[in-house]
């Protein structure tokens, strides 16, 4: 590890940014590259699910060098689903962990977009602290795409956000993006389940609903190309070309728009879209529209009928 990312007394309380990486080269060095400037001093572990792809496996051989890249054996106990190995990776940064370590999840796909302090680490883990039900917050920006169904609201007592649709299949009790205590998980057993949904279902019998970061620091790219269930179908291939799906980083915050943003009314939910601009937009050869989609099959119920055909369909192959 270089001397540029040797903890300082102040990061060492040791939040782990895990990123979790598969067969996108770009998107990764890009992410990486944003905690670095970002959130200088704070650890980095990169789950990477057995990249194929030669310009990842290069990615993955520089990134080792400054930062600790780790992989599942192969299959990971047979923890598979539409997630590729999402979660058997997130069982194993888990349990790789410390207890005393705050677990910072982010995918490939997704960067900082404004400065992350130790003041905030330590706010965030004298949250945990204060009540050993809470399981898990959620950081990143809201998506433009579901304003028109959100019902997070603020809470006057701790000053955090919460999904008020206690019904969903995901998100209220738990997201793939999170931030948890690893010593909270692990006195509850918390081990994850093969799908988002379950281990909502997990986190609804076990901890006290997911907060919202009131000042979230990291955002998803938009438009990102997508290798879901590591299978590029017919139909994920034609909805990325429809979509114009690409590589659109997100400009970071100055100081001046960081004040503005975290100063603003408790009221003013913190959407992507209202906050956020993709970097150089105006040389960009087209930019996403807005709201801005963060999957190829996004709003498209034939693609997405096809996509499934599809991957029936390869699975019934020898």
């Amino acid at each position: 590890m270089s001397a540029l990312f040797i903890l300082t007394d102040q990061a060492k309380l040791m939040l782990h940014f895990v990123v979790f990486s598969f067969n996108r080269a770009d998107f990764l060095r890009h992410c990486i590259d944003t905690i670095e400037r970002c959130a200088s001093g704070f650890p980095i572990l990169i789950v990477d699910d057995n990249s194929t792809d030669a310009g990842t496996v290069k990615a993955l051989d520089e990134l080792r060098l400054r930062h600790r890249v780790v992989q599942p054996e192969k299959d990971n106990n047979g923890l598979r689903s539409k997630h590729g190995g999402l979660y058997g990776n997130m069982q194993l940064a888990l349990d790789y962990l410390n207890d005393d370590d705050l677990m910072c999840t982010l995918q490939d796909d997704m960067q900082l977009v404004r400065i992350f302090t130790a003041d905030e680490a330590e706010a965030l883990q004298s949250w945990f602290t204060a009540d050993s039900t809470r399981g898990f917050v959620h950081h990143a920006f809201l998506k433009g795409s579901e304003r028109l169904r959100s019902q997070v609201s603020f809470n006057e007592t701790d000053g955090l956000y919460y999904n008020k649709r206690v019904k969903s299949s995901a998100g209220a009790w738990y997201s793939d993006i999170f931030i948890a205590s690893v010593a909270t998980l692990r006195k509850a057993g918390w081990q994850f389940q093969a799908r988002e949904a379950l281990n909502e279902q997990l986190a609804r019998g076990l901890f006290s609903p997911m907060a919202h970061w009131r000042d979230p620091f990291v955002a998803w790219l938009p438009a990102a190309t997508s290798w879901r269930g590591k299978r590029r179908t017919f139909a994920l291939r034609l909805g990325e070309k429809l979509n114009d799906c690409g590589f659109y980083p997100l400009q970071e915050m100055g100081s001046a728009a960081e004040r503005a943003f975290k100063m603003r009314a408790h009221d003013v939910m913190p959407y992507a879209e209202d906050f956020l601009s993709i970097r150089n937009e105006r040389t960009v050869r087209k930019a996403p529209d807005k709201p801005w989609i963060y999957h190829p099959l996004q709003g498209r119920r034939l693609l997405k009928w096809l996509n499934s055909l599809e991957l029936k369909l390869f699975a019934r192959k020898p």
